[in-house]
């Protein structure tokens, strides 16, 4: 058997049952999706109005049951678990250990989505609001916050500790979602349904990162062409496509500790400066006015927000955001749950959660209160006619338009094409890594995937998102992200409940350690 020179027991082939028909069905879509463009759209389209509008609010309820279940994992006697050896120090830093959260949770998206989403929601307000109304503005940044914070980081955290346990505390010597859920299926696992729950979660994957490189690579598109002063284009989003895939050959090279791990590290730096730029020279204080009162606001309104489906109009703000969110978040749960696992030796469930929340809200917010903040200040003030723009010409066409209008815009917009460029390469590594983490034969702790095996399915991924690119807009974006997220409920739900059993069988409450002082 094939072994890692580190870790005895490890056999890094691709699990052929997993790897074969997990890339027969990608190619098959990605064929369709550029050859047959039109019909493959109107058939993504049928499928997310099913999701959105039939099952769609049941996605609100499981938010809000992750939403719980991290705030009871944390305070009970389940934040003592520790996942490896009790005198075992964490693998990573703070600091490090958050970079890699955060940029694979949220990769380039956040940043698109801080200047664009309250552009939408001054265009086409919730809660009856006219457009670009007072109420309009009292709204806008307030559903911000909600999606990008209590909707998203608890699917991550919560889908990590069954992982977490059985690669750590039973070192079941594979990072498999089927795995995790070996407690509930049983043998089974290896068999025809654990392969199954792989391939499910490849595919949906695939597809929630495809919506990530969809909404990236226009981005940066446009950034580029308004910094050279030429058009968008094609050609344009190739070259930036190409840039990524050499950032991730070298984040490859290097490994998981100074690849991605250095990547993620540099781009929060970067990102930091951008904000802490935008910040300064930009209106500070309505920035902070404008956070605290949509704070608050969120706070006084959650529940009616999060349970908000308008059933008596035929409004769709709660199937185009907060749905497509929870849905898009639990798409990338099992991933987040892989990738933290594999980052979270010698962490407490407690340290876990509460590290993962706190840094992954606080990350979010800081970067919506000070990008979206601006965003709503220039349009208020004339400054940018952005929701005109958005409605004309699209959402990366307004961000373009919001950056630019900062003093130094060119170098702003400059800063973003590096940053957005670096952090779609860390999206496709750490992507890449989890997928083939899930099709290696068999991992042990302190062995990785093969390079080959991770560039194989970083060139499925790229396939992917030029399907998604050749499509157009935001909508086909949407689609691929709600999809993955419906085939992702699949293997959380499996997790979870084997999460309970494990600790149950394991008497883990009884032989933790004591409570962290």
């Amino acid at each position: 058997m094939a072994t890692n020179g580190k870790s005895e027991g490890a056999d890094l082939r691709p699990d052929k049952q997993i790897l074969i028909p997990a890339t027969l069905v990608l190619i098959a879509i990605i064929a369709c999706s550029i050859l047959f463009t039109e019909a493959s759209e109107k058939v993504l389209k049928a499928t997310y109005s099913v999701f959105t509008h039939t099952t769609g609010t049941w996605y609100l309820w499981v938010t809000v049951a992750m939403m719980i279940l991290s705030v009871y994992f944390m305070c009970s006697r389940y934040g003592n678990i520790k996942f490896g050896e009790e005198d075992e120090k964490p693998e990573f830093n703070n600091y490090s250990w958050v970079a890699m959260m955060f940029c694979s949770g949220v990769a380039g998206a956040v940043m698109f989505w801080s200047i664009v989403e309250p552009l939408f929601n001054l265009a086409y307000p919730p809660k009856f609001a006219e457009p670009l109304s007072r109420q309009s503005f009292e709204w806008a940044m307030s559903y911000v916050l909600l999606h990008w914070g209590p909707v998203t980081w608890p699917w991550y955290v919560v889908t990590a500790l069954p992982i977490c346990y059985i690669f750590y505390k039973r070192k079941k010597p594979v990072l498999r979602i089927s795995t995790a859920a070996e407690p509930v299926l049983g043998d089974r696992v290896n068999g025809k349904i654990g392969k199954g729950i792989e391939i499910f979660f490849i595919i949906g994957l695939m597809f929630s990162n495809a919506a990530v490189m969809g909404v990236s690579v226009p981005i940066v598109n446009h950034a580029l062409a308004a910094t050279l002063g030429i058009e968008p284009s094609f050609t344009i989003e190739m070259i930036v496509l190409a840039i990524s895939a050499v950032i991730f050959t070298v984040s490859v090279s290097l490994g998981l500790k100074k690849g991605i791990k250095i990547l993620s590290d540099t781009n929060v730096i970067i990102a930091l400066c951008l904000v802490f730029f935008c910040f300064v020279v930009g209106p500070t204080v309505f920035i902070v006015d404008n956070f605290t009162n949509s704070f608050g606001n969120m706070v006084n309104n959650f529940w009616g927000m999060i349970f908000w489906t308008d059933p008596y109009t035929e409004g769709t703000f709660p199937q185009d955001w907060t749905i497509f969110y929870a849905l898009w978040m639990a798409s990338y749960g099992p991933f987040m749950g892989l990738f933290i696992a594999r980052i979270s030796r010698g962490r407490t469930v407690r340290q876990v959660i509460a590290l993962g929340l706190a840094g992954g809200i606080a990350g979010s917010y800081m970067i919506h209160a000070v990008f979206g903040g601006y965003t709503m200040y220039a349009q208020l003030t004339g400054i940018v006619d952005a929701v005109g723009i958005l409605k004309a010409s699209g959402g990366p066409a307004a961000l373009v338009a919001i950056l630019h209008s900062l003093p130094a815009g060119t170098m702003v917009l400059i800063g973003y094409c590096v940053f957005s460029t670096i952090f779609l390469a860390t999206s496709v590594d750490s992507c890449a890594y989890v997928i083939s983490c899930a099709a290696t034969t068999r991992l042990a702790p302190g062995s990785e995937p093969t390079r080959g095996h991770r560039f194989y399915w970083a060139a499925i991924q790229a396939g992917l998102a030029l399907a998604a690119i050749t499509m157009g807009g935001l909508g086909p974006v949407r689609i691929f992200a709600n999809f993955s997220g419906a085939l992702m409920l699949i293997p959380i739900a499996f997790v979870v409940v084997a999460w309970f059993k494990m600790v149950k069988e394991d008497n883990a409450l009884a032989n933790c350690c004591s409570p962290e002082k």
